[in-house]
């Protein structure tokens, strides 16, 4: 009777773990579909919106692929990915298997948008990535990556239809500042990530190492495979991040979906105008707004954008540096013809409504100082590397520390660009500290507790005196002009005021390639809320203009 119980008790238990694990698993395709329909929230898929609900409300669709992927045998499986000649090795296995039946019976709407998308896409991929020698079946990592959506950006600030980070983004030559993101141009970008996959090739000498490395970074592979003593992916699996680990696994599976998936009864989506299959590039020698190109060439605004995601503001300063535009071929002549009269036409107009979108825009970029930990190993050249800097910058960052060879547990002083709402600034900044964007802060989760702590002292401690200074001085200053006092009390004054009408006006300034969810999302409401608070609907929600001010509280 006793051992009759304990055998219960050990079934409830194993049911319970295994309903746990099943909850888990649910939850995180939950996180990868959600994820997958932001991505595809662009321009392009929402002019196709009427095209793809008419496609996809059709019985054969909606039963199609659901109605045999999970019942496939793994035999099947495994001897379509063996017919597919590929340079990283398709392994097939239940994690692999997990990952194709969800893309066919969860995500095949989402599969057929991609497989419109890769006609654009693809041939571009193919050219640059061999040209590097890289093999080209690395262009299925976009699919994964960022659902050929060239704006997309993940939680981490990755952007980009490869999905770079702003510091190795930049250790690849791609510019980022207000007006350019080199990160969401197709062919720059697409460019650097061949020469970072070759770059980890180099290091790794197998592909599935790679793609492991592309995804959370060398030094974790590193550490996964000190820790697991393997050599390969799956034998170092169980020591990765969690994401990683799936992160082989959705690739192998979006390489069997993108070519099986008519045994599956999916079919590309035909897509429409404005991703032009036909198109080409031409320097820029002017300062040129996209209206103008409108205006003047009757091509549309967003079709523009579409081809050129790389441009924040719908403008390109061509007096400034080497940019490009991409247009359908028929337009690129009269372009040529037309430069000098496109880039005048109602220039002081254009003019004006660039700085109005500038002064809309809700974030701005401040210097932090972080500070990295030498490891044993470590050299000056590897951790300028790490970090998106050189080596010269490091130096003058860390002028105490002379000596070529850094000794393990020394503290480097690193500055990084980050992204802050403005809002916050104005609240979080003083009067004093105003004319000044940048912040010291240590974020380096390596360093010790106590190393962190002294620094923190030290910089308290310098604050303090400075603030005692800077008191001494203004009530020397009080003491020879009370006149001058006056009017700092009145200028202050009227600052609080902006600030507080800033504060009332809870308005929002659309942005290139936002949409009225993912500003919902930013100010922590629903597209419901903003929908009745601005008086839209549903057709006219999907139709937002770049400047249009939207209410978000």
């Amino acid at each position: 009777m006793k051992k009759h119980n304990i055998y219960i008790l050990f079934l409830l238990v194993s049911f319970s773990i295994a309903a746990f694990a099943q909850q888990k698993k649910e939850s995180e395709y939950l996180n990868y579909e959600n994820n997958y329909n932001d991505l595809l929230q662009s321009y392009y898929i929402q002019m196709n919106e009427k095209l793809l609900n008419e496609r996809f409300a059709k019985s054969e669709y909606a039963s199609s692929s659901a109605a045999g992927a999970s019942l496939v045998a793994d035999e099947v499986y495994e001897r379509r990915l063996k017919s597919l000649p590929s340079a990283v090795e398709l392994t097939y296995n239940q994690q692999v298997r997990n990952h194709i039946i969800y893309y066919l019976d969860r995500m095949h709407r989402s599969v057929g948008v991609m497989l419109g998308l890769s006609k654009y896409y693809f041939p571009l991929f193919e050219d640059i990535l061999d040209k590097h020698g890289v093999p080209t079946d690395l262009k299925y990592l976009v699919m994964i990556e960022s659902a050929f959506n060239p704006k997309a950006v993940s939680r981490a600030g990755a952007t980009g239809l490869w999905q770079f980070m702003y510091a190795t983004g930049r250790m690849y030559d791609l510019r980022e500042n207000s007006v350019i993101d080199d990160r969401r141009d197709p062919i720059r970008a697409t460019e650097a990530a061949a020469k970072f996959l070759k770059d980890l090739y180099n290091i790794y000498n197998d592909w599935q190492l790679v793609l492991a490395a592309y995804n959370c970074g060398p030094g974790n592979v590193n550490k996964a495979i000190k820790r697991s003593g393997g050599k390969t992916f799956w034998e170092i699996y169980d020591f990765l991040p969690r994401e990683t680990r799936n992160y082989v696994p959705a690739f192998i599976s979006a390489v069997y979906v993108m070519n099986f998936y008519y045994e599956h009864g999916i079919k590309p989506v035909e897509l429409t105008q404005p991703l032009a299959l036909l198109n080409d590039t031409v320097i820029v020698n002017k300062d040129v707004y996209f209206g103008q190109i409108s205006s003047l060439l009757n091509v549309s605004v967003e079709e523009i954008e579409s081809l050129n995601p790389q441009y924040k503001m719908s403008f390109i300063p061509g007096t400034q540096d080497r940019y490009s535009l991409k247009l359908p071929l028929k337009y690129i002549e009269q372009y040529i013809e037309l430069e000098d009269s496109i880039a005048n036409f109602e220039l002081e107009k254009y003019r004006k409504d660039l700085m109005k979108n500038s002064d809309g825009d809700s974030t701005v970029y401040i210097t932090k100082t972080i500070y990295h930990k030498v490891k044993k190993g470590e050299g000056w050249t590897s951790i300028a590397r790490r970090y998106g800097k050189t080596v010269s910058e490091l130096r003058a960052w860390n002028r105490k520390i002379k000596k070529n060879k850094l000794k393990p547990g020394t503290l480097l002083a690193i500055k990084q660009k980050v992204a802050v709402e403005k809002e916050k600034m104005i609240e979080k900044d003083d009067t004093e500290n105003k004319s000044s964007f940048e912040q010291n802060e240590i974020v380096e989760a390596n360093n010790s507790d106590n190393q962190i702590e002294t620094v923190k002292k030290e910089e308290k401690k310098t604050n303090k005196e400075n603030i005692k200074n800077k008191n001494t001085d203004k009530k020397e200053n009080v003491k020879k002009d009370n006149t001058k006092k006056e009017n700092n009390k009145k200028d202050n004054t009227k600052k609080d005021d902006k600030k507080n009408t800033k504060k009332q006006s809870q308005s929002h300034s659309v942005k290139s390639g936002e949409t009225l969810s993912s500003i919902a999302k930013k100010y922590g409401t629903t597209e419901q809320k903003l929908m009745k608070l601005n008086g839209l609907n549903k057709k006219s929600a999907n139709k937002l203009k770049v400047g249009q001010k939207i209410k978000v509280k």
